[in-house]
């Protein structure tokens, strides 16, 4: 699996939020933290002025950044109240690991980026983080679920307009639109 330096991001904004709830692992939930999270980070900041590669991945970071901003936004999501209420609705807490160690993913997190691997094979890229959001939106999480109905976001449209993300710019890339055959025809 060939991760983009976009859900590298993800994945460390999601072991932040796993630590600040004092988790043994990464779980699904701290993967939609982050997500939600890394929207709102100043990416220019993160990446170190003296990357060899600064200008492509900083280029890179923020149009996987503003991919995710349009699903959120056309979804009429507001991801900072939800990363608040779904912060506070998650499970109890765990213990904390020692700061210096690793924090793996959970069995259902791993499935989570193994869905999200196979939707980037499909369009043969990298695995995005808006492969990753469409995948976690497929599995159950009652937490999840309560969270955006009682901010009145409808999950089948917030995983509607992430499938459209993920397939429908995969799928649009390789052929014209019947609209758009119809008039060079």
């Amino acid at each position: 699996m060939k991760i983009s330096p976009s859900l590298f991001l993800v994945w460390r904004v999601a072991e932040f939020e796993a630590r600040h709830a004092n988790a043994s692992l990464i779980e699904p939930t701290h993967l939609l933290l982050g997500l939600c999270k890394v929207v709102d980070l100043d990416l220019p900041e993160l990446v170190s002025k003296d990357a060899p590669d600064r200008n492509e991945m900083l280029e890179e970071l923020l149009r996987e950044v503003r991919r995710l901003r349009t699903v959120f936004r056309t979804a009429g999501l507001d991801v900072k109240l939800f990363r608040r209420k779904l912060r506070r609705s998650s499970p109890e807490q765990r213990f904390a690991l020692v700061e210096s160690e690793r924090m793996h993913r959970s069995k259902a997190a791993k499935e989570i980026f193994s869905k999200a691997e196979s939707f980037a094979q499909i369009g043969s890229s990298a695995v995005y983080p808006v492969h990753l959001l469409y995948a976690g939106l497929l599995t159950d999480d009652e937490h999840r679920d309560a969270t955006l109905a009682e901010l009145n976001v409808e999950k089948k449209r917030l995983v509607s307009v992430s499938k459209r993300e993920v397939l429908g710019k995969q799928m649009g890339s390789a052929s014209p639109s019947a609209k758009a055959r119809t008039r060079w025809n």
